[in-house]
């Protein structure tokens, strides 16, 4: 028990460390294109303490990638936010499926919620649907007091993936839980080690931008 509780600690800061990394290096390269690109076209400013509307249509009109990089980059922020958000979830799954933890510390917390959920006699007629179900599932995560922050961003993220269509509600002798419970391994079989290509995409892109910027 301690030695699988050592691993899962390990697995936590492996992950938000990797979401750290991420936001760090993300955040900081916007940083800097945004304030080159400031200085680079300060003239378009006027003179005194200049004018804000006067320097971004300036700048917009005269160059349009210098533009993108400096209105863009809190769309830039968000977009590696949600990249490191990601990238730390999929780490976190994937390690503890390497590590053969995910049973104890994912699996079995989802089988205890669906259990929870099903646990109502007229369960089967409150939930009809699998779009219904996710949504019962999730707020069920959401309000679970036992669970870590990154523990319920993981079961989210895998109860938005997995398919439920092919469940058929209206079975008396259904197990839902068991059911999820093998979805859930299916898809996690099948999930290879997280790439960082979405990263590497959007820092190319910035970077092609800038150097598009000083023509």
């Amino acid at each position: 028990m301690k030695e699988e509780i050592k691993v899962v600690a390990g697995i936590s800061a492996k992950s938000s460390l990797k979401w750290l990394v991420i936001m760090i290096i993300g955040n900081l390269f916007t940083l800097i294109l945004f304030l080159i690109i400031l200085f680079q076209n300060a003239d378009f400013a006027g003179g005194g303490h200049g004018n804000a509307y006067a320097f971004l249509s300036g700048l917009f009109l005269n160059n349009i990638y210098g533009f993108i990089l400096l209105a863009g980059a809190p769309v830039f922020a968000i977009l590696y936010f949600l990249i490191a958000n990601k990238a730390a979830i999929q780490q976190m799954i994937y390690l503890t499926w390497k590590n053969k933890v995910f049973a104890s510390y994912i699996d079995s917390k989802v089988v205890f919620l669906v259990d929870k959920l099903t646990a109502s006699n007229n369960w089967s007629s409150a939930v009809s649907n699998k779009a219904l179900l996710k949504m019962q599932l999730l707020e069920a995560n959401r309000n679970d007091k036992e669970s870590s922050k990154i523990k319920k961003k993981v079961i989210n993220y895998l109860f938005q993936k997995i398919n439920l269509d092919d469940v058929d509600f209206s079975d008396k002798d259904l197990k839902l839980s068991e059911v999820v419970s093998v979805k859930l391994n299916q898809f996690i079989s099948e999930a290879v080690e997280p790439s960082l290509l979405f990263f590497w995409l959007l820092l190319l892109i910035q970077i092609v931008l800038f150097v598009a910027a000083q023509f």
